[in-house]
This record gives structure tokens, sequence and C-alpha cells, in this order.
């Protein structure tokens, strides 16, 4: 039988080699010993791409880097009651490495949710949380209890997945003003037109649906979007309602937009000629290659040739049409 190894008697340097071996799951585990352990990992400056919280039955931690991690928080009996319930002190906490199934214990040292949250965030130089994730038809934790979990921590997106419903979004839309991104991939969230109030926010980036979700969309309340990166997957949008959307926006509508790609998964060709009927447009050379920043997510996206039309201020915008994979999209870029 192996004795227990010195680990905190090494030499700084030989004690950060052997943490810089270690996976993230090990790192935190190592970092919660004490405060002498938090700052040697903190000292260390290593990174983690993104992180999320997610609010189903329970509250879970998902960490993105060099290698992903979750973290289950599971309340006690004393936590049940009627719903939503306040955001509870962990009675058991549990991780799990994305590429193994095994889950490893942890002894909660009387840390809260948040103090978990704020730890992951300090040992990693990651202030934000990238997506703050909603997964129930209704939200199992009171608002106001979850906000004080998230503390300061700035929250980039809100993602409704799975079963959440229009209700529970707009209460978490109306709790936590401020974030920027919102994305829409629930089966509950298709029909557009019953949160048209989400649809007039300022978002930086609105995304409404993805693989399976498919969302309706009418064209009032495509008119009504206030988002300067906007992506939408529906088979409503038909190409004389393309045209009518880039009248508008010549003539003023859609003021803060961008980007926008429009997504139709039931793969049918776009019909140009529809689509730049009554549009006074310049047609780019083919082989003319510009770069298009995305505002919200500042991915780069190449534009070969396209069409570009004239705003009643002077902004010029640049709209493609492409088949992409079985399916058809029209992408519009407003140049700054």
């Amino acid at each position: 039988m192996s004795s227990p190894f010195p680990l905190l008697r090494l030499p700084e340097k030989a004690l950060n080699l052997v943490i810089q071996c270690m996976e993230y799951i090990e790192i935190v585990g190592f970092s919660l010993v004490s405060n002498k352990t938090k700052e040697t990992v903190k000292t260390l400056n290593l990174q983690i791409t993104t992180l999320f919280l997610t609010t189903g039955e329970i509250i879970e931690v998902h960490v993105q880097g060099p290698s992903a991690v979750v973290w289950s928080f599971y309340p006690g009996e004393e936590n049940a009651g009627n719903e939503p319930i306040p955001v509870y002190m962990p009675a058991c906490v549990t991780a799990m490495r994305s590429n193994v199934r095994e889950k490893l214990g942890y002894l909660n040292p009387g840390y809260s949710i948040q103090k978990w949250i704020h730890t992951v965030q300090y040992i990693f130089s990651h202030p934000v949380i990238d997506y703050l994730i909603f997964e129930r038809e209704r939200c199992k934790f009171d608002m106001n209890s979850l906000m004080e979990t998230i503390g300061t921590a700035k929250v980039k997106s809100f993602l409704f997945y799975d079963r959440c419903r229009v209700g529970c979004a707009k209460m978490a839309v109306r709790q936590f003003p401020g974030i920027s991104r919102m994305y829409a991939r629930s089966q509950n969230m298709v029909e557009t037109s019953r949160y048209t109030d989400i649809l007039m926010q300022n978002w930086d980036g609105l995304i409404l649906g993805q693989g399976d979700v498919i969302v309706r969309m009418e064209f009032d309340n495509l008119l009504l979007i206030n988002s300067k990166e906007i992506t939408i997957r529906s088979r409503d949008i038909k190409d004389k309602m393309i045209n009518q959307f880039l009248k508008h926006w010549i003539k003023g509508s859609n003021p803060r937009m961008e980007f926008t790609l429009l997504l139709f998964p039931d793969g049918r060709i776009l019909d140009k000629n529809a689509i730049l009927k009554g549009l006074n447009f310049h047609e780019a050379p083919l082989d003319q290659v510009r770069l298009f920043t995305k505002p919200a997510t500042q991915e780069r996206v190449e534009i070969l040739g396209g069409y570009d039309i004239r705003r009643v201020n002077g902004s010029v915008g640049t709209l493609k049409i492409e088949q992409q994979d079985e399916r058809g999209a029209f992408i519009f870029c407003v140049w700054n």
C-alpha cells in the first residue's frame, strides 16, 4: 500500500509543474484545500474558454477549456417544498469529466453555490458566466435567489433550451437586465408571436431556433426585432417577405441591425429575382472578397460577391444568397 504523497511540501517550482499536469477537475479540488492552494493555482494563469450555469432539476456549473468538467449541486431533504424554491446550500457535490462517465464526489467545505462559482472564476481568471441556461418548463428556483447566487458576475447570454416555456423566459429577461444575447432553442418557444416583447429588446445577438427547433415568424414580428446580430431558423420567411424586409430597412426599420442570417431547413432554393425585385442594387464581382465581423459573437464571415443596397442614411448593406448543406441561407450585413 502506497503512503500519501506530501504534495504541499514540494518546492514551489516542482509543485507548479505537478499542478499543471493535473486535470481541471483535480485542480479545482486542490484549490479548495485552503486559501494558500487557491492562490497557488491562481498564480499559474490557467485558462478556461467557457463557463455556463444550467438550471434544471438541480443547478450545474459547466466549464470548457483544455478539459471539460461539469459540477452538479444536489440539495438536501430540507430544500424540498413548493416551487419556486430558493437556491440551496449543496448537501452533495459531484464532478464529471466530459470523456469519463465516472463521477467524483466532493465533501462540500461549507461552500454555497455562489462560492463555488466565484472560486472557479477566480482561479481561472474568467469573470463572466457565458451562458445562463433554463431547461425546465418553469424555473424550479426563485429568480431573486438565483440572481443572488450569480452575484456580481456578468452574464453574457440567455439560453432557453429543451422544454423551457415562454413564461419562464419572460421572467428571466425581466429579472436579469443587461444580458446581451438570447438563444431560443426550446420547442416551447417556436411561436415567436407569444414573446414579441422579447423580440423588441436591444439584444446584441438574437438567435431563434436550432436543429429541430424551427420557429414561426410573421413579417410584423420580423420588423420588431431590434438586435445587432440576428439568426433565425424558419420555414415561414418567404422570398417576398425578405424583399419587403429589405425595402423597410432601406427606409429606416431595424435601425440597430448589423448582421442577419436566415436559415431555411426545408432545403428550398431561394429566388434571387423575387428577393431583389424593385431594389436599386449593385452586384459585386464574384471574386471580390470582403470580411465582416459579427457584432455579438465577433465571428469573422467571408462575403464573396453579393448585392449592395443603400439605406436612406447612406449606410450600405450587402445581401448574399447561398445553398448550405441542402438548406437555403440568406445573409445580410451592414458595413459601418
